[in-house]
């Protein structure tokens, strides 16, 4: 009976005294390719205890290397939320990294594969980045006061841009080198972003259209663009080698004489043909239809196709030799199935309208999908985009659609987080 007690008492002791463990779990019957990982502050704290001001956590491989790794503060309230990496995982693979605290002085220099980027200044002058500003009412682009006339983002695939003025579309670039080059392209030194070079080039002709998933509204039979409104606002969240994330803030936004202000989260991870969307709308009294949408003015030969990507997700795409380089583009949008209401085309748009002033253009040459919001509560969807030249194996429609199927699997089983 005394032999018994020693035992559970040793028992007890060797419990209470193991350290809480970090396990990774990839559901999913397949390998994946970078990963998104993403581990609360409160899952972090139950691994290394009280977090100090002055440290933060960095990851390690079994191998005892660093994994290139983050903090992002998404609240903004000084204090981070999430540690973030990306993994590559076999089939049902299990990793078990481990996560300690070090000094700012301590973080390794990994390599950066994200970026944002707004600069403000002239081409004469040059641009300086600011992480904070706002685009000044009325302003059509014209002058030039910010580089490349938007706020532009990248990972070490493919890079895009959301024109910093009432248009508020989105442009696409395609890239042939991992490099970040956003902070060093649209100015007076760079040479044509139109133009193919070796980091690659703007590969999309946006005219009047939404561009690479541009935002609107679809009420009453139309389109009512997000562009042209009282104050529009770029905040930085974060920049970081693995994410980087950053919010447009919009505010008088008329639709059919109701005034809005919404709020659109842009998060890219490294590794991915897709960007995250997040959009907030504030003062609907009712739920509204939220559009997102593709530019097919260059379309040739195929027409929008619409699939059902997985069980939970619906794709929107089209393919073509659509790019301003007369080679393929693979453009998509992945919305779940349950918020998707409809599809259509805008438009087109007479020469006089698309010449005319910027200033609450209407929307055109642009396939769109709508998804259900309500007021104050996010939609999600994702925003696809493939180059036949940064790989050959874009050219094929079936591969681009067999990528945004992998990856609506993938968005819809993460990598399961579990401290044991």
């Amino acid at each position: 009976m005394k032999r018994y007690f020693v035992v559970a008492a040793l028992a007890f002791v060797f419990q209470s005294c193991t350290t809480p463990s970090l396990e990774l779990k990839n559901e999913l019957h397949e390998n994946r390719t970078d990963a998104p990982v993403v581990i609360s502050r409160a899952d972090v704290k139950k691994l290394v205890g009280e977090i100090p001001a002055d440290k933060v956590p960095v990851v390690l491989g079994a191998d005892g290397k660093h994994i290139p790794s983050q903090v992002d503060d998404l609240d903004r309230d000084g204090n981070w939320d999430e540690l973030v990496f990306v993994s590559n995982f076999a089939s049902n693979e299990t990793k078990r990294p481990q996560v300690k605290l070090v000094s700012l002085n301590e973080i390794p220099q990994y390599t950066i594969r994200t970026n944002v980027r707004l600069g403000e200044g002239s081409i004469e002058e040059g641009f300086e980045g600011v992480d904070q500003a706002v685009s000044p009412k009325g302003y059509t682009g014209v002058p030039v006061k910010y580089q490349a006339e938007s706020v532009s983002w990248e990972n070490d695939i493919m890079g895009f841009r959301n024109y910093f003025d009432c248009r508020n579309a989105k442009d696409l670039f395609g890239k042939l080198s991992p490099e970040m080059v956003m902070n060093k392209i649209g100015t007076k030194t760079s040479g044509s972003y139109h133009k193919l070079s070796d980091w690659g080039m703007d590969v999309l002709h946006v005219g009047p259209s939404l561009g690479a998933g541009g935002l609107a509204m679809f009420h009453k039979d139309s389109l009512y663009r997000l562009g042209s409104v009282e104050r529009f606002e770029f905040q930085l969240v974060s920049r970081g080698p693995v994410r980087s994330i950053f919010d447009l803030k919009l505010s008088g936004w008329n639709v059919d004489g109701k005034m809005l202000n919404a709020t659109e989260r842009i998060s890219i991870w490294a590794g991915k043909y897709w960007f995250q969307s997040d959009v907030t709308v504030e003062g609907l009294e009712e739920e509204a239809e939220l559009a997102t949408g593709i530019v097919t003015s260059y379309l040739k030969e195929e027409k929008p196709f619409e699939f059902e990507a997985n069980k939970e997700f619906t794709g929107v795409a089209t393919h073509d030799k659509q790019s301003m380089n007369e080679d393929f583009l693979g453009l998509g949008i992945l919305v779940k199935s349950a918020e998707k209401v409809r599809t259509g085309d805008a438009p087109l748009l007479s020469e006089n309208v698309i010449k005319g002033s910027r200033w609450n253009q209407p929307v055109g040459e642009t396939h769109f999908v709508t998804q259900k919001i309500s007021n104050n509560k996010a939609a999600t969807h994702y925003f696809f985009a493939v180059w036949e030249k940064e790989n050959a194996n874009w050219a094929k429609k079936e591969s681009f659609k067999s990528l945004m199927a992998k990856q609506a699997e993938e968005l819809s089983s993460p990598i399961v987080v579990s401290v044991k």
